[in-house]
């Protein structure tokens, strides 16, 4: 009995630590890049030009962001970040750099996400409404549906 629990261990074990992957999405300039830049002395264009194309940029809010955010997902489990560094830059009227931030996980929560949604202009259908609707309305090929 032993025997065979020590043997599906060293059998599962690997299996297991091998479907670890570690995933990166966005990439990041160099710190050196990135400490050159200083509050109400740089314009948007020197910005893009010292630090490249940004991960994000919102012409009405005037902000760029660079952001690297990294996540490790094990076997069949949902992906867990574990690293993130966002680096947004905020511009006046004038396209000078106003303020700045650097997000951290540790201060993740100021990430505000707008979770608004659309409302539907029509009445919600139950499937048995949707499917009377939809009863003669099937193109089975060969009359143009144009004409209908």
């Amino acid at each position: 009995m032993f025997k065979k629990l020590i043997a599906s261990c060293l059998i599962f074990t690997p299996l297991l630590l091998g479907a670890c992957e570690t995933y990166q999405s966005g990439d990041l300039p160099a710190i050196s890049r990135l400490n050159i830049i200083k509050t109400g002395t740089h314009t948007k264009e020197q910005v893009l030009r010292i630090l490249g194309t940004p991960s994000y940029e919102e012409p009405s809010e005037n902000f760029v962001m660079y952001a690297k955010i990294r996540k490790k997902s094990r076997a069949f489990l949902e992906p867990k970040e574990f690293e993130r560094d966002i680096y947004v830059f905020y511009f006046d009227k004038n396209d000078i750099v106003k303020s700045q931030k650097h997000l951290t996980l540790a201060n993740a929560n100021q990430v505000d996400f707008i979770s608004d949604t659309t409302p539907t202009q029509h009445k919600e259908l139950s499937i048995t409404e949707q499917l009377i609707q939809n009863f003669g309305r099937y193109d089975a090929g060969g009359r143009d549906s144009t004409t209908r």
